[in-house]
């Protein structure tokens, strides 16, 4: 019996296969009970090896490679760079698309890669472009875009071949100076921004209303932006940026493009000390003739008009509000030539009951615009569920949607709620059933222009004469006459019959909300009240200074 050993117990149950021994000890690494009786099937290790002389031989078992994990997404100045490039990328599309498809001089380019330059120049950690003497050594911007975060930027120091393949600051918020720690990235709508901008300079009659419109319909390169970029850029940006791309199912409600529009003037006004020319106006008043259908009287009465009011359409505007702080949509010189075609409009041909009279032939009111029809011919088109809709959509209500909708809420669905590009997220049933790429959206184009031109033709052969009727000898009979009452709009609420219905159609031309349109209708107005108060303070002034010179 060895008891001079280390006795262990057996497992609960089992004993010696030769004698009722429960406990067991090792010795020159064999297994024996506590009698002395071998247990078969145990080694601890070799003995008595020829090379090892007797001793125990040593196990060095070889260590595993330790790699180095690899963030998938980049976070910081990287990150930022890299969204950077995506924009920049997302605007030369953009820029590429109005040169083929609506003419526009390829000169826009060099343009708007000044102005993009002057927006990100302040960036903290951008990276330098490249010098000539560098120019092939720094590779494609894919490979630039590795850890040390270096790459080309679209600049105008950049070199002839550079390295490479919009939300806009609330309503009421400070600017941020883009010079400082915290410094404002760009939001996707700016690059539509920027090019319109870069039209301004190139006296280019593209409104902000077309862009505007051209983005919604999914003509320029917008909604799909999350693919305009490369998938080894996408699948590099962090969530943050990736939420920004996805423009499918933002909210249009209208004036989103105004603001980014008067954030970017603002801001190269006030850190580059930028002014911009005046718009092409009369180019752009036709084109808000044609697109509502309006008389060409129109079109004089808004040169006058702002001729007398000292409105040159350029920015920093002439006219600014004392009492305001922040800067205004009304600043926008495109805003106040549509202020100014509708405020014409509501004069020469009113869109109230009142029935007005005039004087001779030569009298606007001499033709009277047959509201009936040309709101005929503006008919409301159905309203298609958006982002917002799908948001608040209840379980019942999904039994109401067509096929067309519901599979645009299923796309809606899968691109907002699932995150496909994360494997880890993935459960089995998604390995077994992937999902397909959401379809793009179809593309509808604007109207043709020789439909355009018949619209014109049927509003205004509808357009009714009406006698002149001279002034009655009596004072006390009263015709009214031009501007005789004028309608003034201050609030929404307060547009009924057609010119609510007016108001809506200029507003969904101009890319703005029906409030915004009212409230600059309205400043339009109060410009020209005060214009006129102070236009009969002058004649009675002059008629005082007559009286005293007759009387001397």
């Amino acid at each position: 019996m060895a008891t001079h050993h280390d006795l262990r117990r057996f497992p609960h149950g089992e004993t010696c296969a030769q004698c009722p021994a429960q406990r067991w000890y090792i010795e020159n690494g064999r297994k024996f009970c506590q009698n002395g009786h071998q247990v078969e099937g145990f080694v601890q290790f070799d003995v008595d090896e020829a090379d090892n002389f007797g001793e125990k031989r040593k196990i060095n078992r070889k260590q595993k490679d330790v790699r180095e994990k690899e963030l998938k997404h980049f976070s910081g100045n990287n990150a930022k760079e890299l969204y950077l490039e995506c924009l920049q990328l997302i605007l030369r599309k953009q820029i590429a698309w109005l040169v083929n498809k609506k003419d526009v001089h390829p000169e826009l380019e060099s343009v708007c890669r000044d102005i993009w330059d002057l927006r990100i120049r302040d960036f903290p950690g951008l990276t330098k472009a490249l010098s000539p003497g560098e120019k092939g050594k720094g590779g494609s911007a894919s490979q630039n875009s590795g850890s040390d975060g270096e790459m080309v930027m679209f600049s105008s120091q950049t070199v002839s071949q550079p390295s490479s393949p919009g939300l806009s600051p609330t309503k009421g918020k400070s600017l941020k100076s883009w010079s400082s720690d915290e410094w404002a990235l760009p939001a996707p709508i700016d690059t539509l921004a920027i090019i319109y901008l870069g039209c301004v300079l190139r006296q280019e009659p593209i409104r902000i209303g077309d862009l505007y419109r051209w983005a919604r319909s999914n003509q320029i390169p917008f909604l799909e932006m999350a693919h305009q970029v490369p998938k080894e850029w996408r699948e590099r940006l962090p969530p943050w940026a990736q939420r920004l791309l996805l423009c499918r199912y933002i909210r249009w409600g209208g004036s989103e493009l105004h603001r980014a529009t008067i954030s970017l003037m603002t801001g190269y006004q006030e850190n580059r000390g930028m002014s911009f020319p005046s718009l092409p106006a009369p180019a752009q008043t036709l084109l808000y003739l044609k697109d509502l259908a309006l008389p060409p009287l129109v079109y004089q009465n808004v040169q006058k008009t702002c001729g007398l009011l000292g409105i040159d359409f350029s920015f920093p505007p002439k006219i600014k509000d004392p009492s305001s702080a922040r800067h205004t949509l009304f600043e926008i010189p495109e805003v106040q030539l549509v202020a100014a075609v509708v405020a014409s409009t509501k004069l020469m041909y009113p869109l109230d009951s009142v029935e007005r009279f005039p004087r001779d032939a030569e009298d606007p009111l001499s033709l009277k615009m047959d509201w009936t029809v040309w709101e005929a011919e503006f008919e409301e088109p159905p309203k298609k569920l958006g982002r917002v809709e799908f948001e608040h959509l209840e379980p019942d209500d999904i039994w109401t949607l067509s096929k067309e909708e519901l599979n645009e809420f299923m796309n809606w669905f899968q691109q907002t709620r699932v995150d496909i590009t994360n494997p880890t997220d993935q459960t089995e049933v998604d390995r077994l059933f992937p999902l397909q790429r959401v379809k793009p959206l179809s593309v509808s184009h604007d109207k043709p222009d020789e439909e355009i031109e018949a619209t014109m033709k049927r509003v205004q052969n509808a357009m009714i004469s009406v006698s002149p009727r001279p002034d009655p000898p009596s004072k006390d009979a009263k015709i009214n006459r031009l501007g005789s009452p004028y309608s003034v709009y201050r609030y929404t609420h307060e547009l009924t019959g057609h010119a609510k219905r007016f108001f809506e159609v200029a507003a969904h031309v101009a890319g703005l909300t029906v409030k915004d349109l009212v409230s600059a209708v309205f400043r339009f107005d109060m410009l020209m009240k005060q214009w006129e108060v102070e236009e009969v303070r002058r004649i009675n002034r002059e008629k005082t200074q007559v009286a005293r010179e007759v009387a001397g």
